[in-house]
């Protein structure tokens, strides 16, 4: 199975209806999460209703709903998320513990810059913002126009100029729609109980047995990628390939993937795309024997 599904690949695969994931959704307690694109988050944790920020990274990934906002999403379509709880912690990128904003702390966002090296994160999932806004705030501009404006026609006094306003953070909201949404496969184990039927039975491991001929095998996206690597770093190691891959599909664009087949890389599975477009997977072990099945080609 794979780490999580679309809502619009549950009907082809589990044979989910509308109907069926309305009623997941409105009637049993499985839950749903959000695909989030690559973007800027500071990872951190709630203490006493206050935010402590343990860091900045980039993250692309699945994050976490509550309830009322699935809810939301499955009545209006499209919800505003300005803070949520990462789920894949190991789609989180480029983490630094530096404080990256002029506006000292406390302030509206942020209580405290903890600065913990990222092993250090005491949260099996951790909460986020959103990169926030660094800004004056416009409120506040309006009102010292109209001071100034005032303070103008006043004769009776000398005229003072608005004083210049200092920046503040303010949090940054982004919108998901339904085709966001997915469900994780523990999530889905769960909705299996809920129909008489087995909705699982399709989502078996589709990977091959063993390798393909050579003719067949050059044929196929994933090893006309893989070639592509090898020729650039012919000594590298498998682990280290399915290192480099992992680290490739957080950019924004893909350095070696560059036609975006591989749809995503979990702990012990790869999943990418053929020429038809239909998704395939492979064990880390497969992989390791394919690199050196291409090694000798």
């Amino acid at each position: 199975m794979k780490a999580y599904y679309r809502l619009s690949e549950l009907n082809e695969t589990c044979g989910l209806s509308d109907a069926d994931i309305q009623y997941l959704n409105t009637d049993t307690e499985v839950s749903f999460c959000l695909y989030c694109k690559s973007t800027d988050v500071l990872i951190g944790g709630w203490v006493k209703g206050k935010f402590s920020c343990f860091g900045q990274a980039k993250y692309a990934g699945l994050i976490s709903m509550t309830k009322n906002q699935q809810t939301e999403l499955f009545e209006k379509s499209k919800i505003y998320v300005g803070s949520s709880t990462i789920l894949q912690q190991n789609k989180i990128s480029h983490y630094s513990t530096d404080y990256p904003f002029t506006v000292e702390m406390p302030n509206t966002v942020i209580e405290k810059w903890l600065a913990t090296p990222f092993d250090k994160i005491p949260f099996e999932f951790m909460p986020f913002y959103f990169y926030p806004q660094e800004r004056t705030s416009m409120l506040k501009e309006f009102e010292n126009m109209c001071k100034g404006v005032a303070s103008s026609m006043d004769t009776s006094t000398p005229y003072e100029p608005p004083k210049p306003l200092k920046k503040e953070l303010f949090h940054h909201s982004h919108s998901f729609t339904l085709d966001d949404a997915c469900i994780t496969s523990e999530e889905l184990k769960k909705a299996n109980s809920y129909f008489s039927r087995n909705i699982l039975s399709n989502l078996e491991d589709d990977e091959p047995k063993q390798l393909v001929n050579s003719t067949q095998k050059n044929s196929r996206p994933i090893d006309l990628l893989l070639q592509t690597m090898l020729k650039q770093y012919p000594d590298e190691q498998a682990n280290q390939i399915w290192n480099k891959l992992g680290e490739d599909i957080l950019n924004e664009p893909r350095l070696f993937d560059t036609d975006e087949i591989i749809d995503e890389i979990g702990s012990d599975t790869l999943y990418w795309y053929d020429i038809k477009s239909d998704l395939k997977q492979m064990k880390k072990k497969s992989f390791y024997n394919l690199i050196r099945e291409l090694k000798k080609t």
